[in-house]
């Protein structure tokens, strides 16, 4: 569904860019914009800048830039109309709700989210509502969960039928294929469809915004066939290897602690949280992704690993281990008693005792050579060799040459054995094995020098450093700035596609007198976003790689930049005109026809070339030495 301009400007308006990604990154002042490490690339010295005053962000390391919008875009992975919803939500600003003709046009995703959040209200409706759900409701409180916490976690209960679900959306006019889709419904070999999910404690999985992508339902009958737990299919917005649970409530935690506890299951991570220790996730009984740290590494760079304690927990907690150090963020592991989960051991003992665990949680060092130890495996020659093995095999993950160094010399003293022989043994595992994960890296080079508006694999060719300079003086300067430079610029004097289209932009607006948003280009022009930031955010600094003489104009006025700009740019597309004609008289020469025409062409442009920069000058002496422009810097 498409949404009225007025109401994006409103919603951008309404929404600081530092208070919005100053909840999701630690931002520092340094002095009229903010920085920190960028949430979209792994880095160590700050490069990330936002600027208040251009309300854009723009990182120098991997080129990310743009608006409050584009930042949710990117970081919650989501479309602009729902990063529009979302910061429209957080502001309290209200915005036009679809009719059924505006379902029909929206997009596929946007009715899933939809769609989920009706089913969680139904589920939630089904438990707390019906005389059918107070079983699961008994069930929950027998847990130890609160009626807030059952509020909060959105938990709920789905009908023991075989259609009530179906039903109610039906009802709703949702169509049937789209429920299917959204992994509500299944569909028998007759063609008929029916519930998914029946008879079943129901918990909502929520993206980092708040929005319901699926769910997992526990057995609550013995006459249930299916598993103790089943999960919502992968649909067009739920990946189970991109998703944490729990995530939705735990993030302002795990930004305040700068640390966040991993466990298992839907019922660990609720318990934990309601006994008062907020920054928490699970990994919902599925094995850990690097897609998942990742997700982690946006909130905090330290992570806790807290699996049960019996055999299996420990090989998750240990494949945990390397996809954390893969990744280059920092891993701590706390070990349960024997048969305790972290449900179990918080009912039983409380939250105190189980923040005591957590401090004193052992390097990953230390908990592989406990769980060697259990297994007896300490006792022998062979048994230790395979430890210390193993131990190296994980520090082998570690990026960062310095920590790694550090942990050889640890455990070479742990072990009474030379640095040397376990330099040796990564030296084997870095011939013998791949990184099991390479996370995205961006191109390094200048984030002005391409796009992919070309399409895959033809990068547009490099954005003339000249060009960018003037647009950069033409939104410092105003529409005054750009009234001026309109009288002597031509659009065809522009060269790349992309900065003509910013020019063109920005020409029709000064014709009506209007001011543009420099934030308003990003959502205009998505493929000249990383340009257009660095440009925007760095406040640009002038290039003095034109390769001509500027007369010493590298600083001054926007007016005075965009007149210098002007000047060189009409040089160049009248030069271009004359080297043009040059290799037609060599064609010519080439091919044995008469040359004279070409020659004669030659001097006419050399004098009109002359002729127009002549002219251009006078004109230009013509405007008052200072504009009319600093008002907008």
């Amino acid at each position: 569904m498409r949404i009225p301009q007025e109401k994006i400007d409103q919603v951008r308006d309404a929404t600081d860019i530092v208070d919005l990604i100053g909840a999701f990154v630690k931002l520092k002042k340094r002095g009229k914009n903010f920085v920190g490490l960028c949430p979209f690339h792994t880095e160590k010295t700050p490069s990330f800048n936002v600027s208040p005053d251009r309300q854009m962000y723009h990182c120098f390391g991997c080129g990310v830039g743009g608006n409050v919008f584009t930042f949710i875009m990117e970081f919650e992975k989501v479309s602009f109309i729902e990063a529009v919803r979302s910061l429209a939500e957080k502001a309290g600003i209200a915005l036009p709700q679809g009719s059924a003709s505006d379902d029909e046009a929206a997009s596929e995703q946007e009715n899933l989210y939809e769609l989920c959040r009706e089913a969680g209200l139904f589920y939630y409706k089904a438990l707390t509502e019906s005389t059918e759900g107070k079983f699961a409701l008994e069930y929950f409180h027998k847990r130890g969960f609160s009626d807030e916490t059952i509020r909060s976690f959105g938990l709920g209960y789905s009908p023991n039928s075989w259609d009530a679900f179906l039903k109610f959306a039906q009802q709703k006019g949702v169509p049937v294929p789209l429920i299917e889709k959204a992994g509500l419904v299944r569909k028998r070999d007759d063609g008929s469809y029916f519930d998914y999910f029946r008879g079943r404690a129901m918990f909502p999985i929520f993206s980092p915004a708040g929005r319901v992508l699926g769910f997992g339902a526990r057995k609550l009958r013995e006459d249930d066939p299916l598993g103790k737990y089943i999960n919502s299919p992968e649909t067009g917005i739920y990946n189970k290897s991109r998703v944490l649970y729990g995530l939705s409530q735990s993030k302002e935690f795990i930004r305040e602690k700068d640390f966040v506890v991993l466990v298992e299951g839907y019922a660990d991570l609720i318990t934990v949280f309601q006994a008062g220790v907020g920054n928490v996730v699970a990994s919902s009984g599925t094995a850990l992704t690097a897609e998942q740290i990742l997700l982690l590494s946006r909130y905090t760079r330290n992570i806790t690993i807290m699996y049960d304690a019996d055999s299996a927990g420990s090989s998750a907690a240990l494949r945990g281990v390397d996809l954390i150090l893969e990744r280059d963020l920092d891993v701590r592991v706390a070990p349960l008693p024997q048969g305790d989960d972290p449900d179990s051991y918080v009912r039983k003992h409380g939250g105190k005792a189980f923040e005591t665990l957590l401090e004193n949680a052992v390097s990953f060092v230390d908990f592989i050579a406990q769980t060697f130890e259990r297994q007896g495996k300490l006792s022998t020659p062979e048994g230790k060799a395979q430890t210390v093995r193993t131990i190296v095999r994980t520090i082998s993950k570690m990026s960062d040459e310095l920590k790694r160094n550090f942990y050889i010399k640890h455990v070479a003293e742990k072990y009474k054995l030379y640095e040397s022989t376990l330099y040796r043994e990564i030296e084997k595992i870095f011939r013998s094995e791949k990184p099991a994960f390479n996370p995205p890296r961006y191109e390094k080079s200048s984030v002005s020098t391409r796009s992919g508006s070309a399409g895959p694999g033809t990068a547009l060719p490099e954005i003339p450093r000249i060009e960018r300079d003037l647009i950069g003086a033409l939104l410092r300067g105003g529409y005054q700035t750009v009234a001026v430079v309109m009288r002597f610029l031509n659009e065809e004097d522009i060269a790349h596609p992309e900065s003509r289209k910013v020019i063109r932009k920005l020409f029709d607006a000064a014709e009506n007198q209007e001011q543009v948003n420099p934030s308003d280009l990003i959502d205009k022009f998505p493929e000249s976003k990383r340009w257009l930031t660095d440009l925007i955010v760095s406040k640009h600094q002038i290039s003095k790689r034109w390769g001509q003489e500027r007369s010493g104009l590298t600083e001054g006025s926007p007016l005075k930049i965009a007149i210098d700009c002007v000047r060189k740019l009409k040089y160049d597309a009248l030069k271009r005109l004359q080297q043009e004609n040059v290799q037609k008289q060599k064609k010519a020469a080439g091919q044995g026809e008469d040359p004279l025409p070409y020659v004669v062409l030659g001097k006419q442009l050399q004098e009109r070339i002359s002729s127009e920069l002549k002219d251009l000058e006078s004109q230009l002496r013509e405007i008052p030495a200072e504009g009319t422009s600093e008002s907008s810097e």
